[in-house]
């Protein structure tokens, strides 16, 4: 399994195993990097498609707005505060002229880069995801059957 995949237009079936995030530092002979604010969104319709899938799932506004709420106070707090730790680590400088410093700081850059760009993947998927429930409650809360049947992608129940 040396290869990425993204999910395609539309969420997957409903009972579909979840999208899958690729590993850090994972690398592929082919493609570009991958598309975190798609994988975000796909993840998201998943999972819309395999509760609505259920015959007795009921939406209920307040607890979709709990879970947006605590998605983007998680964004807001613990990711903003990583943000700012990898942006400090990548200021650090080397901690001595010798040799041994010089690769340390060498290697611990490699680290900080491969952070900042797995936090920078994160962000945009969880953005994504959370654009997407706020996507899926509007067609909730405007009773628009058609996007609600689109998030629900070609497996839809009814």
């Amino acid at each position: 399994m040396n290869e990425l995949t993204t999910p395609g237009q539309n969420a997957p079936a409903p009972g579909s195993p979840p999208v899958p995030l690729p590993v850090v530092g994972q690398t592929t002979t082919s493609g570009p990097p991958p598309d975190f604010t798609a994988l975000g969104a796909g993840q998201a319709k998943a999972d819309f498609a395999a509760a609505a899938g259920n015959g007795g799932w009921k939406f209920d506004a307040a607890a979709m707005d709990k879970v947006i709420q605590q998605l983007e106070d998680s964004l807001d707090s613990d990711y903003s505060q990583a943000r700012t730790i990898g942006y400090q680590f990548a200021q650090l400088g080397y901690p001595g002229s010798d040799g041994a410093s010089k690769d340390y700081m060498t290697a611990a850059g490699r680290a900080t880069t491969a952070y900042n760009e797995f936090l920078r993947g994160t962000v945009d998927y969880l953005q994504s995801y959370v654009e997407t429930l706020k996507q899926i409650r509007t067609a909730y809360v405007k009773q628009d059957q058609a996007a609600i049947d689109a998030f629900r992608g070609p497996g839809k129940v009814v």
